[in-house]
């Protein structure tokens, strides 16, 4: 019993004076560079111009994660403003396919370049603000 006391109050006292830092996002795996290839990718297979000296299950993991980021920050987005009353970040005026929000974000990518380096999730929802504003 003493020992956890000793062990508790160590870690306590000790994590108590450490500053905890948010964790940033992994270069290249959930940042903008990511991002910006992936959903480059799925660009170029919906316009039947894939990369031909690329895996095809790159190409696909690619596309999927752009496809799947894009449409989830959508629909999380539309969920919370119509099941939890909150407010509205950005406002559509109708619904898009995904490959249009795949377009809309590797628009703004290209577009905002010295932000790449941010949580993807959050230039997805970035570049949504930016093409639906809400008045």
């Amino acid at each position: 019993m003493v020992v956890f006391r000793f062990v508790f109050l160590l870690l306590v006292y000790g994590l108590g004076s450490v500053e905890i830092l948010a964790q940033g996002p992994i270069p290249n795996v959930n940042d903008g560079d990511a991002l910006q290839r992936e959903c480059s990718t799925a660009l170029r297979i919906t316009d039947n111009n894939p990369e031909a000296d690329r895996d095809p299950v790159e190409r696909g993991s690619d596309m999927g994660q752009c496809l799947g980021l894009v449409t989830g920050v959508w629909h999380t987005h539309m969920m919370m403003v119509d099941e939890f009353d909150s407010l509205s970040a950005f406002c559509p005026t109708a619904s898009i396919s995904a490959g249009e929000m795949a377009l809309i974000v590797n628009r703004y990518l290209q577009t905002h370049p010295g932000e790449l380096d941010q949580w993807d999730t959050v230039l997805i929802l970035r570049a949504f603000i930016e093409t639906y504003p809400c008045s």
